[in-house]
Order: structure tokens, then sequence, then C-alpha cells
């Protein structure tokens, strides 16, 4: 897998689970902490509900019953003397209440503009059913519960009506309030001189009960049908609102906004953590083991390391190690060529140098006689032949030298190849002979011409053939190939290949070979000069030169030239 890939495959499934647990375990701490809110909100809802119900509601109706009539101003002051006075209203922050509909006519706190009790249907019918509602207030943390009041004024009184044969109940039923039928009614029982509510019959119970609030005072008047008696009651009814100052839900945001804000920063260290991790494990110990390499192959340690990971790290350290050690080897073995480049020309330059020495002392104790003869005098013309001789021996031995590293000149022209290897083959002829090796020719006798320079060439087919009857000490055989060869659909190649059922050539010298003064015949007085030039004369004809060979099999050597650049040289 590709290291982009995997890295970003490990931290994003890292990062899904580490978000994954925490929702988990959020989720399981945030339902433990709303259960636990429910449960102490029902307890503490039934606490306020009884607040409600006794200390304020007992309260309002002890001061309404006493003054017989809904005083606001009276009732804002009870309000604020029950706060500072009773211990239940601690946790009170404002109480409000309303007169018949849900219209603010007393607060605690008295300065508010009056505003209405937001009660819907819905709630209407759950305070009528459960006696009083709860809800909470949005931007406080408080709690507001309303419940319905009713306060008797007058006990209940029966009505006499005459004539007393009058059908009272369907007009009652109908929602209509007679004057005329009602005047005497109300001076009769309320004493209240040529008063009668404005407001409309209301049924309850059709036949059987019914309900009249007066608009104006507010005040409301219950009538029920007893046997055969019309029963009438004054009262007063409305809605009390209570809130309520609930300091555990505060508690518990704030809680809850600090667990949330504390797993928070857990997650960010774990991730923080992961990513280091993964970061040092994937990224930076490959890297750090990287630049180890590096340092070392700047201090000259190179020893391998064994383990490399599989990744695209891994792989460049594995790579980058691999060439490190690859130049390392080059760098001995070019040293090592150096070093037998120095011992050859060494080798080389000394014989002529000690000839010409040793002449030149001969020289010296001739002319050091008393009386030269003429034989002294002839023999010092050949000792100074024999000087001459050297000099050009070391002349050419010089620009051998230079040769090795700096193109030839070729006298290149068109040169029959099945020719130029009979011509050098002949020479070996004898020789052949007394090592008993036998040349086994396959030529191609359609073979174009190349353009050669035959001199070379010829220098090169010779060191090649020597080295292959050199490398058959027991005899054995030579077989010269040469052939037309499709490079590929446009260009030809001239192959020209000598193999040999020698001893072969060990592989892991066989990248050296062609190196100068590289030899393998040491003992035999070889200077490891013919493969090197061999092989720089063919590159000069802009050729090819390949071995193949294994122990004990022989060797093979290819030579090729393409013929599309023949001109060209």
């Amino acid at each position: 897998m590709r290291l982009q890939w995997k890295y970003s495959l490990v931290i994003n499934l890292s990062v899904i689970a580490i978000l994954v647990a925490f929702y988990f375990f959020d989720s399981i701490r945030v339902r433990n902490e709303m259960n636990a809110l429910h449960a102490l909100g029902a307890e503490r809802g039934a606490e306020l509900k009884k607040i409600a119900e006794t200390t304020i509601l007992d309260a309002i109706a002890r001061e309404i019953e006493t003054t017989q009539a809904f005083d606001a101003q009276r009732l804002d002051q009870m309000l604020d003397k029950l706060k500072r006075e009773h211990p239940d209203m601690r946790d009170v922050l404002n109480v409000h209440i309303s007169l018949n509909d849900t219209r603010i006519r007393s607060s605690l706190l008295a300065g508010e503009d009056a505003v209405d009790i937001n009660l819907d249907s819905a709630d209407l019918a759950q305070i009528k059913t459960k006696g009083a509602i709860i809800h909470t207030v949005e931007g406080q943390n408080a709690t507001a519960m309303v419940i319905k009041y009713t306060i008797v004024l007058t006990p209940p009184k029966p009505i006499e009506l005459e004539p007393r044969d009058f059908a009272y109940e369907p007009i009652l039923d109908e929602g209509t309030l007679l004057y005329d039928v009602w005047y005497n009614v109300w001076w009769t029982v309320f004493g209240e001189d040529v008063y009668v509510p404005d407001g409309p019959v209301i049924p309850e119970e059709k036949g059987r009960s019914w309900r009249i609030v007066d608009q104006e005072k507010g005040d409301l008047y219950n009538l029920w049908k007893r046997d055969e008696t019309l029963w009438i009651q004054r009262a007063l009814t409305g809605y009390i609102q209570v809130l309520f100052d609930v300091p555990y839900i505060g508690r518990s945001i704030r809680y809850s906004l600090l667990m949330h804000a504390i797993l928070i920063v857990i997650v960010g260290a774990l991730l923080v953590i992961l990513i280091d991790l993964t970061t040092n494990h994937l990224i930076m110990k490959p890297l750090e083991r990287m630049t180890g390499i590096i340092q070392s192959a700047e201090s000259g340690d190179l020893s391998p390391q064994e383990i490399y990971s599989s990744d695209e790290i891994g792989r460049a350290t594995y790579n980058l190690a691999r060439m490190l050690w690859q130049l390392r080897d080059s760098h001995s073995r070019r040293i090592a060529a150096l070093g037998q480049f120095a011992a050859g020309v060494a080798h080389e330059i000394r014989n002529p140098l000690n000839s010409i020495g040793m002449t030149a002392q001969h020289l010296k104790s001739v002319f050091s006689q008393p009386k030269v003869k003429p034989d002294d005098i002839d023999e010092a013309k050949e000792l100074l032949e024999i000087v001459d001789q050297k000099i050009m021996e070391l002349k050419q031995i010089s620009e051998q030298f230079l040769t090795l590293n700096r193109p030839r000149k070729l006298n290149v022209e068109p040169v029959n190849l099945n020719t130029l290897v009979d011509g050098v083959l002949s020479e070996f002829a004898l020789v052949a002979e007394e090592a008993k090796v036998q040349v086994i020719r396959n030529y191609d006798e359609n073979l174009p011409d190349v353009q050669l320079d035959s001199r070379l060439m010829r220098q090169t087919l010779f060191n090649l053939v020597q080295n292959s009857i050199q490398a058959m000490p027991k005899g054995g055989s030579i077989y010269i190939t040469t052939m037309i060869e499709e490079a590929d659909n446009i260009s030809r190649r001239v192959v020209l290949e000598i193999r040999d059922t020698g001893i072969g050539i060990p592989e892991e010298i066989q990248e050296q070979i062609y190196d100068a003064y590289f030899t393998t015949k040491d003992a035999t007085g070889g200077i490891g000069l013919g493969l090197a030039v061999s092989h720089q004369i063919i590159t000069a004809h802009k050729g090819k030169i390949e071995v193949r060979s294994k122990m004990g099999m022989g060797t093979a050597f290819k030579i090729s030239f393409t013929l599309d650049q023949d001109e060209s040289l």
C-alpha cells in the first residue's frame, strides 16, 4: 500500500474510532444527567406546586376574603411582604395574578408592565384536569407554574323567583340574563342596588348549573339547581403564575458544558498523540534511518541494514543504501584498478629503463678507458641502437597509456569481416595446433562490408582469439560465427561471435575484465591491457561488445556493429 494512502487510512480510521467512542460515552453521560435532572425536576416540581397552592394561594385567598374584592395594590403589598418574610419564598422570582381572564392585574414586582399569562387551549385544558401546569422560561434558569384559583366571597344563597312557575332553565341555557327578571334578585341576595352583571351566562351543565362573569368587576357568579331550588354564590376567579429560580438547572448546564469541554480536550489529546505516533512510526523514524545511512556514508561506515519497511520510505532507504554500497564497491574497484594500472605502468616501464640504465653503465665503462679502440666504438654504436630501441618502446607504451583514456582516431574503409577474421586466424594456425585447439568457422557468406579500421580491428580480434586459446590449456574448440541480426524493423547489425570451451570467467569479475591492467594471468606475465584496448577500439567504432561466461563451460564474446551508423565513422 502506498504510504500516502496507508497514512490517510490509519489517521482517518483512528479519528473516526475516537469520535465514535466520544459520542458513545458522551451520550451515556448526557442520558444519565437527563435522567437525574428529570428525577430532580419531578421532585422539585411537587415541592413548587405545594408552595404555589398553599403558601401563595392561601395568602391571596385570605387577602381577597378580607377585602371582599380584588385590590391589586393591596395584593402587590401582600406579595412583597410574603416574599420578605416567608422562607418558602426564597426561590420565588415573581408572582403574577390575573382576574377572570389571563391578563395580569397584580405582580410581586409591581413595577412591571401588565401583560398576559401565556396560556393556550391545551394549557387551559391541562390546568382544568391536573390543577396546574409547569414549564421552563426561555433564556432563564427558571420554572413557571400556573394554577387556577376560585375564591368564594359569599355563601350559597337560595333565589326566590316570582312568579314561582317561571321557567328559568331554558333562558339561562340560552346564555341570556333578563334584566327585568334578575333586578330584584341582586337586590335581595347581594344588596346591590339595581346592579345586574352585564356578562353572558355560560352553561356548565344545561338545566343544572351556570356561570356568570362580571366583565367590569371581575366577579364570578355560580348558579346551580338543587332539587327545585336555585342557588347562587359570588366568587372571584383567575390564574396565578409563579416563577421559581431553579439553580440546579444552571449548575447542571455548567457541569455538562465542563464535562463536554473535558471530553473534547481528552479527544484532542488522543488525536494529537495518535497523529504523533503514526507520523513518527510511518515517516519520522524511516527518515531518521535514511539520514543515518547518509551520515554513515559520510563517515565511511556503510554496514548493511538488515530490516527495511515495505512502504515507499523503506524502499527508498533500501535503494539508497544499495546505491551507496554499490558506489563504495565501485569506488573500491576503481581504487584497485588504479593500483593495478600503476603497477602495470611501472612494470611496462621498468624493463626498458633497466636496459637503458645497464647500457648507459656499459657505455660509461667503455669510454672511461685510457684508449678507446675501434672495436669499442662499434660496440658503443650497438649499445646506442639498443638505447634508441628501448626509447621507442617507452614512447609506444606512453602512447598506449594515453589512448586508454581518449578516443582513438580511426582510418576506416569497407572491410569484409569474414576475410579479416580469416587473416587473424591464419596467424594462430601453428599455435592452435600445438595447443590442441580446433577452430570452427560459421560464416554468413552474404555478410556486407563494414566501415572499419582494419589495423585496429585486427588487433582486437588477435587479443580475443589469443585469450580463448590461453583459456583452454588442455585443448578445446573455438567457434567463430558471423551473421546479420535485425535490431528492430529499421536497423540491422553485423555480428561476430567468438566462443570457446575454456575454463570460463567468474561471474563476480566479469564487470572488471575491461578495466586497464586487470588480469587473471599474473603467473603467465599478463598485464591486463588486451581487453581494455579491445573494448576501447570497439567503442570507437560505435560498436558493442558483450560477454557471456560460466565457470567450466567457456566464454563467448559478441561484437556487433550497426550498419546504419557506418557512414558516420
